[in-house]
C-alpha cells in the first residue's frame, strides 16, 4: 500500500478538477474609507472594518483583511477552534494577547511592524491596536477552516461572548 502513495500523489491532480480563485484588492480595500449614515443625517467614517479575501474557496484555509484607522482598535476576540496567522501588510500596530498569568490579568503586548507575522493558536484571546495618529494599519488574517469564525468578547479572561460569531 505504501508503494501506491507516490502514484496517487501524481494521479490525483489530473483526476480532480481545480480552479484558481482570485480576489482583487479593489474588492477588499475600497479606494476611500467606508462611511456610514448616522441617525441625525450626518456621516461617520468607519474606524475598524473587516473584508473577506478568500472565504469558502478552500477546505482548510481562509483569509480576511482587517483595517484599523489611526488610533483605533478591534474588539477583544478569539477564533474558536481556528489557528491563525496574522500578517501586518501596511503600517504598524500592537497585538495584545491574553496574559499567561490569569491572576495578573494584563494582556501581553506584541509590537508588530509592516512585514511581521504572528501565529495565534486556537481559542487565544487577542486584540489588535493601531496607535499611529496618522496611518491606517492593514492586517491580513489567515485561518484554518474554509470560513472565518470570530467570537467577540466583553473583556479579557475568558469573558462571555458579546454576540455570536460574526460568520457561520
Amino acid at each position: 500500500m505504501a508503494s501506491l502513495l507516490p502514484i496517487i500523489d501524481d494521479i490525483l491532480p489530473m483526476i480532480l478538477p481545480s480552479s484558481v480563485s482570485v480576489t482583487k484588492s479593489i474588492d477588499i480595500i475600497p479606494p476611500i474609507p467606508p462611511v456610514i449614515q448616522i441617525a441625525d443625517g450626518g456621516t461617520h467614517r468607519v474606524r475598524v472594518y473587516s473584508r473577506d479575501a478568500v472565504v469558502n474557496k478552500l477546505d482548510n484555509v481562509c483569509s480576511t483583511v482587517l483595517i484599523l484607522s489611526p488610533t483605533s482598535y478591534s474588539t477583544i476576540r478569539h477564533y474558536g477552534e481556528q489557528d491563525a496567522i496574522i500578517y501586518v501588510a501596511l503600517g504598524s500596530g500592537v497585538l495584545l494577547t491574553a496574559s499567561k498569568d490569569e491572576e495578573e490579568g494584563e494582556p501581553e503586548r506584541h509590537e508588530l511592524r509592516q512585514g511581521d507575522f504572528a501565529a495565534v493558536p486556537a481559542w487565544t484571546e487577542h486584540q489588535v491596536l493601531n496607535e499611529s495618529p496618522e496611518q491606517d494599519t492593514h492586517w491580513v488574517i489567515i485561518r484554518s477552516g474554509s470560513h472565518p469564525v470570530e467570537v467577540h468578547l466583553k473583556g479579557w479572561g475568558r469573558g462571555k461572548a458579546e454576540y455570536p460569531p460574526s460568520r457561520a
